[in-house]
C-alpha cells in the first residue's frame, strides 16, 4: 500500500488535517465504531469535537491509517497474553468506511492495508536451562515481544469528499477477538492496556473554494 506523502492532490486553499480517535481493543468485542457522534474531549484518546465536523469548510478525506498506542507488547501466558495471536487477530480485521450511517460506502478493506505491519517487529528469545551435567541445555521458556511501528499516512484509492452536515462513520471488525485479553489482564501483568488509534486524513477547503 503506498503512503500519502505527496502523491494525493489536495485542492488549492486548503489545508491537510488529521484527526484521531481511540478505542481501547478488548476481549470477546468484535466491532468498534470510531468517531461517535460526541467525542470525549481527552485530547489523549481523540482530537475532534463532534461528528459530523462543525464549521462550513467542505472536507476531502484523502488517507486513513491505524496505530497500536502501546508500542511494545510483551507475552505474558499466565495473563493470558499472546503477541502473536494478539497482531494476527488486528492484522485480519475488516475496515468499513461510510458516510451518513452507512447510507454511502467508501471504503471497505482489510486492516493490513492501512497498519503499518511491515515495521513492526516479532522479536523471539529463548531461555535455556542445564541439569548441570554432560547433558546438553534445553529451552525452557520463549519470550517474545512486539515492537509496533507508528501510524504511516496510506492514501485511500479514491478520496471522496463530505459535506459539512454529513457524518463519517467508521467502523472495525475482528474475525476473532477472543485472541485479545482483558483489562485485568493487562493490569494483572504490568503492561498498557491496547489501544488502538484511527486516524483520518482530510483535506478542508474554505466555502466558495
Amino acid at each position: 500500500m503506498e503512503t500519502l506523502a505527496k502523491k494525493v492532490p489536495i485542492p488549492r486553499n486548503s489545508r491537510l488535517k488529521t484527526y484521531y480517535d481511540t478505542k481501547e481493543i478488548i476481549q470477546n468485542t468484535s466491532e468498534y465504531n470510531f468517531f461517535p457522534a460526541n467525542a470525549t474531549r481527552n485530547v489523549t484518546r481523540d482530537n475532534y469535537i463532534n461528528n459530523p465536523f462543525p464549521g462550513e469548510e467542505s472536507r476531502r478525506v484523502v488517507g486513513l491509517s491505524f496505530e497500536l498506542i502501546s508500542q511494545f507488547l510483551e507475552d505474558d501466558a499466565a495473563n493470558s497474553i499472546d503477541v502473536e495471536a494478539i497482531m494476527n487477530g488486528i492484522k485480519d480485521a475488516g475496515i468499513i468506511l461510510t458516510a451518513d450511517n452507512d447510507y454511502k460506502e467508501f471504503v471497505r478493506t482489510t486492516m493490513s492495508e492501512h497498519f503499518n505491519f511491515a515495521g513492526t517487529r516479532l522479536n523471539i528469545r529463548a531461555a535455556a536451562a542445564s541439569d548441570g551435567g554432560t547433558a546438553p541445555s534445553l529451552v525452557s521458556s520463549v519470550e517474545r515481544t512486539v515492537i509496533a511501528k507508528n501510524a504511516d499516512m496510506y492514501r485511500l484509492p479514491d478520496p471522496f469528499d463530505v459535506a459539512p452536515n454529513q457524518t463519517i462513520d467508521l467502523k472495525v471488525v475482528f474475525e476473532d477477538s477472543s485472541v485479545f485479553p482483558t483489562s485485568a489482564n493487562w493490569t494483572a501483568a504490568g503492561q498498557p492496556k491496547l489501544w488502538l488509534r484511527a486516524n483520518l486524513f482530510i483535506a478542508e477547503m474554505k466555502k466558495g473554494s
